[in-house]
């Protein structure tokens, strides 16, 4: 199989806008930090090499593999601002909403032209659920 032309833009092109709430606080600052991070990093032509890219982010930046399912947050220092969850990460919105809306704001701007139907949670077999374009919806209640 023969990859489509990459898209124009960079990983970091994809962290914009911002979701609209998050599960705990330190994820909007780990997003601001894989933004960075991802900043010259061209858009991918393979939504398998952007995945693999997104979860070597995550693990670079928070010590942790999105895969490992034995915690369902994280607290990292350098992500703490002040508040009862400063500096915790939530795992499981990072595996079940934030990583696929990034996969799925991949294939609006060109990666697959959404023609792979939506993306389902990091680690999973296949798509999963309905496509997400944006952030959560909810706060969480941790």
């Amino acid at each position: 199989m023969i990859d489509a032309p990459a898209p124009v833009g960079t990983i970091a092109d994809l962290f914009e806008p911002e979701p609209a709430t998050w599960g705990l606080r330190g994820d909007p600052y780990l997003w601001r930090s894989m933004r960075t991070m991802l900043a010259k990093r061209v858009l991918p032509t393979a939504e398998r090499d952007l995945v693999e890219i997104l979860r070597s982010s995550f693990r670079w930046l928070t010590g942790n593999d999105l895969q490992d399912t034995s915690t369902d947050r994280i607290y990292r220092e350098e992500l703490a601002r002040g508040g009862m969850t400063s500096g915790q990460v939530d795992l499981e919105i990072w595996r079940n909403v934030l990583i696929p809306m990034l996969v799925e704001r991949w294939r609006i701007v060109g990666g697959t032209g959404g023609a792979a139907g939506p993306v389902g949670p990091v680690g999973s077999a296949g798509p999963v659920g309905p496509a997400v374009t944006q952030g959560p919806t909810s706060q969480s209640s941790r």
